[in-house]
């Protein structure tokens, strides 16, 4: 779990993501980095020591943030994945749309896919249409009510990444049903349709 101080400093200092990316691509992989989302990110820490918003943080690490999409942009990256798990949560007022401060931060370098798991974003949908991101990730394992409302509201231009595959589960998965429940969404958003694990296996 993060801890975080008032007046918190944030810098650059491990380089592990960029060596890999950069074996990756030698190596002729197209690539999607996947970060922690910013927002969640500050989320899940805890303060330690003073009491304080851990809200206030987030200009100071954006900074780093976009230093991190930089790099990853000249390494030849297209996309890069930000988990923001939070977004499922009944979040504050402030926090949800501290989503908008976030991803306008860090457009630019690369395309984003906001990825959400183990609950629905149904009710966040107005919100997610209004980000300026490239795409989102949903997952249908938890929630597979979701997937019928984004195929409906989704913008088509912008992917849909359907977590359609149980990415905590060792078992196979029924892929005539699956591809029935896929149906819908393959018609309106073609190659824009990505499928996926639920979550990180």
């Amino acid at each position: 779990v993060p801890e975080f101080h008032k007046g918190q400093a944030f810098s650059l200092s491990w380089n592990q993501l960029f060596d890999e990316v950069a074996e990756a691509k030698a190596l002729g992989h197209a690539i999607k980095p996947v970060l922690l989302g910013p927002v969640s990110y500050l989320w899940l820490g805890k303060v330690k020591g003073e009491a304080f918003d851990r809200l206030s943080l987030l200009p100071q690490l954006l900074a780093v943030y976009q230093q991190v999409l930089t790099r990853l942009a000249d390494l030849g990256c297209d996309w890069v994945q930000l988990d923001e798990p939070a977004l499922v949560l009944d979040l504050p007022e402030p926090w949800q749309q501290a989503y908008h401060q976030a991803t306008a931060a860090l457009q630019g370098p690369c395309k984003l896919l906001l990825t959400t798991y183990f609950a629905s974003v149904a009710e966040q949908l107005p919100l997610l249409k209004d980000l300026p991101i490239a795409g989102v990730h949903i997952d249908v394992v938890r929630a597979p009510a979701q997937l019928a409302v984004f195929t409906e509201q989704w913008p088509a231009e912008r992917v849909l990444s359907v977590g359609i595959i149980d990415g905590r589960n060792v078992w196979r998965a029924d892929l005539s049903q699956k591809l029935a429940q896929l149906k819908p969404a393959a018609g309106k958003f073609g190659q824009q349709l990505w499928l996926s694990s639920s979550c990180s296996l």
